[in-house]
């Protein structure tokens, strides 16, 4: 079974980030059961929700895990996101989800159903 896990351990989130990305990063590693699948992470700044990092390869498994730090951003009450596009995963992502949108993007527009 697929499961997003929190990242807790500062140690991880450091190691992940490797000097990268500046304030607070959090994330999430992706697990089939015992099996390391990769992870993800992101930033809260404000009412933004920045994805900064896709380390899986699956594009069923990038879309969850951009839908995971995206979920946790509206849960500490963001209103957007952005993603990295930088990284290939996310910029394929964003280029299938959102191929004629602007960020920042509502996250009611990812999880609404609707066009965008």
């Amino acid at each position: 079974m697929i499961a997003m896990r929190p990242i807790l351990e500062q140690d991880v989130l450091d190691l992940l980030n490797d000097g990268r990305f500046d304030g607070e990063v959090e994330g999430y590693v992706v697990m089939d059961g015992p099996n390391y699948l990769g992870h993800m992470l992101y930033r809260i700044d404000g009412d933004f929700v920045d994805v900064l990092d896709c380390g899986v390869q699956e594009s069923a498994l990038v879309d969850g895990g951009v839908r995971a730090c995206v979920a946790a951003g509206e849960n500490a009450g963001c209103c957007e996101f952005t993603v990295n596009m930088e990284d290939a995963a996310l910029a394929r992502w964003y280029g299938v989800f959102f191929p004629h949108s602007v960020q920042p993007v509502a996250i009611k527009a990812l999880f609404s159903g609707c066009v965008h």
